[in-house]
This record gives structure tokens, sequence and C-alpha cells, in this order.
């Protein structure tokens, strides 16, 4: 018998042995399949798994203390801050220390599907005593005094209020909940409805991010085969083009209340096989049925918080592919859904489907074909590309934050616009910072107008010389489907961009932080042979045969409609935008990636170790060229945390990853502080 042969039947045999367990039925259905794994099932996982990481999905071990260390930090200056500001409000120092001030992950650290360079989500959660204002003064303020902490960008009005910071290369999106609690200590319990009583929206929306992810993993059959499955689903919907919440497709919480949805129609599933039945499954189902883990609850007595019920609210009637978050109060984790980002999820899905098929249909092949990036440039013939600009490179964080925020609305009126069958959103941008000499080029950068001597000067061609500044931009970009010209050449097929162009300008000038003398945004149509160099990885669109089609002011073989002013154009602006530090468009193929992946294998032949924690790469991850660490291996702790006590168990699971793998409540003592499920069987 080959070692090959020997590894595949302990690969079986780890997966069977799990399934021996007896099977719960989760969700509200019966499952479809609770047959075990076949051989041919485990040797395509094994290629799965082998191909994730090739394609660096998994971080280092060095990567993955640092984060924990960082964590533990962060949960001790939180219960610094809650002691001092107790203290400050009059209270005594036993009712100080017992205060608490605890730490929650959410997102994909905590479903433990993050990988290298991954930003981290966690929630603050403080009694009742602390508020927003000191969460965003005090604390704040020791965030700053922290070493570590390189940046910190602080957004209070935010639907839900965060700062976004850097510490020790590491991104940590800090998000506040206050609880109408006097102590929020290791006796917390956020996972019970009740936590929410008497919380502001603020608050609500904030506690509901570990709350909906835990549920998540309490919902699901097999921790492990989840995690595998959600790591390959989101990697392809990265690649194709269509993760983002913002700009109308399905984020992070979508796409793993989808894939768990499968997994619970196929509990005893390997990861091959629940992603070969992911996209078969939605690409036929019947939306806007909803797709729920669980039956959607009215929650306790005398709560008012809104749930999702179509029957009632006209807005969760128009909801086109509902995915419902599991976690009282029920919400719908796809309402940015459009008519189009819904055409496109569709179109990669049937792609996906067939890809996948083949796949299955030769154990052991490569998943690589899956993975295969969109070329969004390739896709259509015309375009509208919004460039905003700003005069500072803080500026353009903010600035082009809103005006992306702005972008799905942009989509609804161009998909109502005549003549237009598809608005498809590039997800992500292309940010650019522009080096000029006088004012007729600053003009041309904030419109999207580069020459090639301005798109090749740097930073030392224009230093020391008068009227030099920069200019920071980012370009969004829309390709527009177009209806074909009637075969008999009659009716009108004038693209008229004015109305969804006035509107989209309006409404970014219409934030409470603009500054016309600061800032500027731009709407205009191009055709795909006028679309700037940086669109295209060798400055070039590919070749396309000519069309006979009459084209019209520059956009594809449809003419802009005779309005009288320019289309698209706001007021005139003196904004700046931002450099090509990015020239961010991505490679199509994975050949220019192939430098930086990992080529050891996971250890153990990528099985999941007992608790279905990952196996972990026994290389340091690297960033770049350099070779050097993607974050800072030295942390330097907070000041004024060295004499408090260390955090127990409790404490560390509130903010563990799954990735460590996870435990089962009835285990009892969880002395290694990892995830702890309660409402399902464990991946043990």
């Amino acid at each position: 018998m080959t070692i090959k042969t020997i590894q595949l039947k302990l690969r079986a045999n780890s997966l069977i042995s799990i399934r021996q367990h007896e099977i719960r039925f989760l969700g509200v259905t019966p499952p479809i399949s609770t047959d075990s794994p076949k051989e041919s099932d485990v040797k395509s996982s094994e290629s799965l798994m082998s191909d994730l990481v090739s394609l660096n999905q998994f971080e280092s071990e060095q990567e993955r203390k640092v984060r924990e260390r960082l964590l533990s930090n962060i949960a001790q200056l939180v219960s610094k801050f809650v002691h001092d500001v107790s203290i400050k409000s009059g209270m005594s120092e036993k009712v100080a220390s017992e205060a608490g001030g605890r730490i929650y992950t959410s997102g994909s650290y905590r479903l433990g599907v993050h990988g290298p360079g991954s930003d981290i989500d966690t929630i603050c959660v403080c009694p009742r005593h602390i508020y927003k204002e000191h969460f965003f003064g005090e604390f704040q303020d020791m965030l700053r005094a922290w070493p570590a902490v390189t940046e910190i960008s602080a957004v209070p009005s935010a639907f839900v209020p965060v700062m976004k910071t850097v510490i020790s290369g590491v991104e940590v999106d800090l998000l506040f909940a206050r609880v109408n609690l006097a102590e929020a200590g290791d006796k917390l319990d956020i996972e019970k409805d009740e936590i929410l009583r008497g919380v502001d929206d603020a608050s609500q929306r904030s506690l509901n991010g570990p709350r909906v992810t835990d549920m998540i993993l309490n919902l699901v059959p097999d921790v492990a085969s989840f995690r595998t499955a959600l790591r390959t689903i989101r990697l392809w919907a990265k690649r194709r083009g269509i993760y983002s919440n913002v700009l109308g497709f399905p984020g992070g919480v979508a796409w793993a209340l989808l894939t768990a949805r499968i997994c619970q129609l196929y509990p005893t599933a390997a990861p091959a096989t629940i992603v070969g039945k992911f996209f078969p499954i939605y690409y036929q189902w019947g939306w806007p049925q909803p797709v729920i883990l669980k039956k959607i609850e009215t929650g306790p007595a005398n709560m008012q918080h809104s749930v999702w019920n179509p029957k009632l609210d006209r807005r969760d009637m128009a909801h086109r592919m509902p995915v419902i978050t599991p976690a009282y109060p029920s919400m719908c984790s796809t309402h940015n859904i459009t008519a189009s980002t819904m055409s496109i999820i569709k179109k990669e899905m049937l792609r996906a489907m067939q890809i996948t098929d083949e796949i299955l249909k030769n154990p052991g092949s490569s998943w690589m074909g899956l993975f295969e990036r969109a070329d969004f440039f390739s896709m259509y013939k015309t375009y509208v590309h919004v460039v905003a600009s700003a005069s500072t490179s803080d500026g353009i964080k903010d600035w082009s934050g809103m005006v992306e925020s702005r972008i799905r609305t942009l989509v609804q009126d161009l998909e109502n616009t005549d003549n237009i069958i598809i608005a498809h959103p590039q997800v992500g941008g292309i940010s650019n910072v522009f080096y000029t000499l006088t004012e007729e080029e600053q003009a041309a950068a904030s419109q999207g107008e580069i020459s090639p001597e301005l798109m090749n000067r740097k930073e030392s061609d224009i230093q020391g010389k008068e009227g030099a500044r920069k200019i920071w931009t980012k370009n969004f970009f829309i390709g527009l489907e177009i209806e074909k010209k009637p075969k008999d050449g009659q009716g009108s097929r004038v693209l008229n961009l004015f109305y969804p162009s006035k509107r989209f300008c309006a409404a970014c000038q219409g934030w409470d932080k603009y500054n016309e003398m600061e800032m500027s945004v731009i709407l205009r149509p191009a055709k795909r042979s006028d679309l700037p160099p940086y669109c295209f990885p060798d400055g070039l669109p590919k070749s396309k045969k000519k069309t006979k089609r009459t084209q019209q002011n520059g956009v594809a073989d449809v003419g802009v409609g005779d309005t009288g002013e320019e289309p698209g154009q706001g007021p005139p602006k003196r904004s700046k935008a931002t450099p090509s530090e990015e020239l961010s468009q991505f490679p199509l193929t994975n050949s220019s990636e192939n430098a930086n992946m990992i080529s050891s294998p996971l250890p153990n032949g990528g099985v999941p170790l007992p608790n279905g924690a990952d196996p972990v790469p026994p290389i340091t991850t690297t960033n770049g060229s350099n070779g050097k660490s993607i974050i800072d291996t030295e942390i330097l702790p907070p000041p004024g945390i060295e004499g408090l006590p260390p955090l127990s168990a409790t404490s560390l699971s509130g903010f563990a990853t799954a990735a460590n793998g996870v435990v089962s409540h009835e285990n009892g003592k969880n002395t290694d502080g990892l995830v702890v499920l309660n409402g399902a069987q464990a991946a043990s």
C-alpha cells in the first residue's frame, strides 16, 4: 500500500469518525442527504485544501499568536478603561473593579475563515454607566497613548459607530456596545436575547455581530467542514467581484449564512461536496423565498426591535434575495441587492456550477479554475466612470467611502434609464495619487482625464516647484449592458445619463462634511477604449473588433442625450485625488501570485485537528517581495495594564477564533479559552 493510499484512508477515517455520533438535524427542513463521504469526495476535498493553501488562505502560527496577544491587550485595556471611568464617576474601588468590560470578535475572524492580513471586527461591551462619549473620548485617548497603535480613525456618527485602527500592523475595527447592566464581566451572556433589553439601536447592531456569528457556528453540524467550504465560497466571491454589501452584492455574513444552509442540508458531507451543492441549489433557488437557518422568532415580551417580516413591512417585501440572520432581531443581510447585481450573481453561480461539476467528476483535480479573477474591464463596451478626489490623503478616505456608499443608488437609477439592461458596479475601485504642476493638471486629474505625462510623473519631479500639488483620487466604475439595436434600425438608442448623474452628485455633495474647496466628484460615460491606462495590467485594453455602429460623444455604440450640459458633470471642482499608490488591478491569472504563495503542505495533510482547528502553515506569511512579515511580532503592551490580573478562560473564549477549534458546552470547563458551542455538537 502506497503512502498516498494510507493518507487517503486516514483522511476518510478522520471525516467518517466525526459522523459516527448521532447526526443532529439542524435547520427548518430535514436534510437532503446524510450519506457519509466517499473516497472520491475526500480526495476532492484534499485537492481543495491544497489549493487553498497554495493561494495563501491560512495565516501562519506566528501571525495567529500576534493576533491573540493583541486581542488580549485590547481586552485588558477595555477593562482598565471601564475601571477608570467608573472611579471618575464616583464609584468605589470594589464596584469599579467588578464593573468588568468585555470584548467579543465577530465576522471572519470569529468564524475562523480569516487569512493573512485580514482585519478583526471587535466589539467592546461596557456596563450602563459607560457611554459612547467615554468610548470615543477616554478610550480613544488610551489607544493613542499605546505605541503599537499607528492609525486611528473614529466615526462616532456612523450607522454602527466605529474606531478603525491599525495596531502592530493588524487592522482592528473597534465597535462599542452599552448593555443595560451594572456589570459586564465574566457572567455576561450576550447569546441570550434579554441582553438587548433597554439598549439603543447602535448597541443592538454592534451586539448582533458576535451573536449572529456564534449562532451560525451553533447551527452547522460540522464546524470544520463548514469553515473549509466557506473559505472556498469567500475566495470565489472575492475573485469574481461579487463580495461587497455596500455595492449591492452579498457581504461576509450573507455568504456565511448561505454556506451554513447547505451544511444543514448535507450534514455529513465533505467540504468539496458542500461547495459542489452550493452553486446549483442557489442558482435554482426560488427567490424571493428566504434562506433561513432557524425559525424566525419574535423575541422576548415587550421588546420592540424590528424583525424581518415581508408580510408586514413593504421594505422587507422588496428584498430580491433575502438571506436572514438567525439571531433576534432577525434581519435581511442582503437588502442591498439590486436587479443588476442579482443577475450578475446568478451568472457567476452558473459559471461556478459548470466548473465544479467538472472538478468533482475528476476527484483530485485542481480547483484553480473556480478562483480565476473576473476581467471586469473586458466585460462591457460602455462604462460609467466616477472620480472622487480630495486634497489630502486623510480627506480622500472619508470622502471616497461616502461616495462609494452612494454607488448602489446610482446603479438603481441606471437600471431605470432607457436602453440600460444591467449596471454592474466594480468592487474595490482604484486609488491613485497624481503629482500636478498647474491648475489645469489639477482639474484634469480631478476629472479623470489623465495624460501619459501626468500618469508617469513621480513625486520627486515636482519637489520645489511653484504651484505643484498632489491630487488624491478614488475611481469607481460601473459596466453597462446596453440594449441591442433593433434589426430594422428603427427606434432611438440614446443613452441619457443626465438625471442619474445629477442625482448622484447632489447626494454626494449633500454630505455634511463636504467641502467644495477640498473635494469633488464627477461622473462620466466612457468607452472601454477610452478608460484610463491604470484599468489594465499592461496599460492598454484588450483589442476587440470594431463595430460598424455609430459612436457618439465617446460612448460605445450609443449616444449621450443632448441635454445642453456635460453628462455627469457636477459643479466646478477644486478637489484633489489620491495618487497611484495602487495601480491595483489584480492579474487575471495566478502565475504572478505564486511567488509569494505558501508551497509547503499543511501538517497532517490538511486534516483538521481533533477539535476542528485548522492545521497551521509552518512558515511565516510575508507581504510582497521584501519578505517582511505583514505584522509586527513585537507588540508593546498598552501603558497601565502591567498590574492587571490575567484574563479568564471565559473572557478569552469571547474573542477566540474558531480556527483554533471549538468545544461543546457539555464538555465541561473550557480551560483553553476556545469558542464554546451551546446549541449544536462541536467538531470533536
